[in-house]
């Protein structure tokens, strides 16, 4: 039912007490690995909650590879294009604030075919040829497309992006993505059905043609934001797939931030009994 096209890595995390200026040092508190890739989370997230949930990826042949297809619920399918697959070190501060460096291996080569299915979520490959490969599968997708951009599309400027746009009915950005293509919600929406901006402590908005629907967000003692915008992408299709209005799905994809954010890891989903519950305060 759901299928995302998007990198697998595993993420290697460093808690650290503070950024250091150049040159400097900084003390790493705790260490962590966890699986990874914002595409590859929003599939697991939302096969977590019993809905059939395909990865369409490649990956190396190292032991990250069986660590990552073992701890994804989402069914993996890979093409092996590299020796070793694709790294994160994740380093984030004691405010929860991370950077990411990457080593694309595996992930830098984006060749895999994906099948049909009823909804496709695309997230960019650290490669260069990913856009192109990913515009083609919008194309030949016969159901409803969601994409996250994220800076990589985004830095290649709308133009560009409208390109991959055209073939998309859903784009999830964060409000500094939003921003950094310098264009109206208008315009957007000459390409895409729904726009849903992600603005941090200000909570949610999605953009239609009808209309604007906003969310506040939730309180959270924020401990790694790693993940986070995934989370929120995987509680709001979730919803919007269960056909749930724009407002509950807004406010669904807050609470599944915010709870991630109060955890260590780019993967930590409200369990299923969580989301019944909040659903069932939200409907009452």
């Amino acid at each position: 039912m759901f299928s995302a096209y998007a990198p697998a890595l595993v993420d290697y995390i460093y808690l650290i007490d503070r950024y250091p200026p150049k040159g400097g040092h900084s003390v790493i508190k705790a260490t962590g690995k966890s699986p990874g890739g914002a595409g590859a989370n929003v599939a697991h997230n939302i096969a977590t909650l019993g809905v059939k949930s395909t990865l369409y990826t490649t990956l190396g042949r190292d032991e990250d590879s069986n660590y990552f297809v073992e701890n994804t619920k989402a069914k993996v399918v890979a093409e092996i294009t590299d020796e070793k697959t694709g790294k994160v070190h994740v380093f984030v501060d004691s405010e929860g604030e991370r950077t990411f460096f990457v080593e694309p291996n595996a992930a830098g080569k984006p060749y895999v075919e994906v099948e049909v299915g009823k909804y496709l979520y695309l997230d960019p490959f650290p490669s260069e040829e990913s856009f192109e490969l990913q515009k083609d599968a919008a194309k030949n997708f016969e159901g409803f497309v969601i994409l996250n951009p994220g800076h990589p599309y985004v830095n290649l400027g709308f133009e560009k992006l409208a390109s991959l746009l055209e073939y998309t009915d859903m784009v999830i950005l964060s409000s500094d993505e939003f921003s950094t293509l310098k264009v109206d919600v208008s315009d957007v929406l000459k390409y895409v059905d729904y726009l849903i901006v992600t603005q941090g402590k200000l909570g949610s908005v999605c953009y239609t043609k009808e209309g604007s629907f906003q969310a506040e967000a939730f309180r959270a003692k924020v401990v790694d934001t790693t993940g986070a915008g995934d989370a929120f992408a995987a509680g709001f299709i979730y919803g919007f797939m269960m056909k749930y209005t724009i407002e509950v799905c807004l406010k669904l994809g807050n609470f599944c931030g915010a709870y991630n954010v109060e955890r260590m890891g780019a993967r930590n989903f409200p369990p299923r009994d969580k989301i019944e519950e909040f659903l069932a305060r939200v409907l009452r």
